[in-house]
């Protein structure tokens, strides 16, 4: 697949990683509704916030927009400045929480940054009208926000070297994130506390609480950061085990 990818010309390269983010859009979109039927007891919000047309086009532009940085970072890899390695699993799974890790931790800063009030008025405020989510509330970004998290993720990649069977790990890690912290619902139970490094988990209570108080739960991934930076919701722990315990 790898040689294919490097041999594709740019007009191919383009439809590929449009085709690919337009999957991506559609499986987050179905995956949110189907926890949303599966969990709906386990409800982080009343309701799910209603769609609008301009989010809707919001939503279209920020999968454009990701394939558009997919092409970018493909083209930096095919002028050899990305390197993309095979490995072993242990390599895998050593890269795959590395960029996890790394990539958490800069959008953890990437996000307190837009927060920032002259950045949050005229670029994150848009994403946070959605007070409570919806299925597509992960796709409901500014563009410069699109552009910021892809530029991230390119600049990783240029500074370290992956194994490719670890960025398909994290770019799949990626979307079920999102997809679980827009989902409305809260699906794991509240013993995964007392499971190490599992109770670091970035849970689908821990994004739902940012969206109602933005002051607190930055990360993405984990709860890491946030605890580390005195940002974590005080209320997180009893409102994670309260939801998690109405079964």
């Amino acid at each position: 697949m790898l040689e294919n990818l490097k041999a594709a010309t740019l007009f191919e390269a383009a439809g590929f990683f449009l085709v690919a983010n337009v999957l991506i859009f559609a499986s987050s979109v179905l995956g949110c509704w189907l926890l949303g039927r599966w969990f709906h007891w386990r409800r982080l919000f009343a309701e799910w916030q209603p769609l609008k047309r301009e989010e809707q086009w919001a939503a279209a532009g920020a999968v454009v927009l990701n394939a558009a940085v997919s092409v970018i970072g493909w083209a930096i890899w095919k002028a050899d400045m990305i390197e993309i390695r095979e490995g072993s699993p242990l390599r895998w799974a050593l890269d795959t929480l590395v960029m996890l890790l790394a990539m958490d931790l800069g959008m953890y800063g990437f996000h307190r940054a837009a927060h920032w009030p002259p950045l949050y008025e005229r670029i994150h405020r848009f994403h946070h009208r959605h007070e409570s989510t919806n299925p597509i509330s992960l796709f409901v970004l500014h563009p410069l926000e699109v552009l910021g998290f892809g530029g991230l993720m390119i600049v990783f990649l240029m500074i370290y070297p992956m194994s490719f069977v670890s960025l398909l790990a994290y770019l799949t890690l990626n979307v079920v994130f999102g997809t679980l912290g827009h989902s409305g619902v809260e699906p794991f139970p509240a013993g995964i506390k007392s499971i190490p490094l599992l109770n670091y988990m970035g849970t689908s209570t821990f994004h739902a609480e940012h969206h109602e108080h933005p002051s607190y739960n930055f990360g993405f991934y984990t709860l890491l950061w946030d605890k580390l930076f005195g940002t974590l919701d005080p209320e997180y722990e009893k409102r994670f085990s309260g939801t998690s315990d109405d079964v």
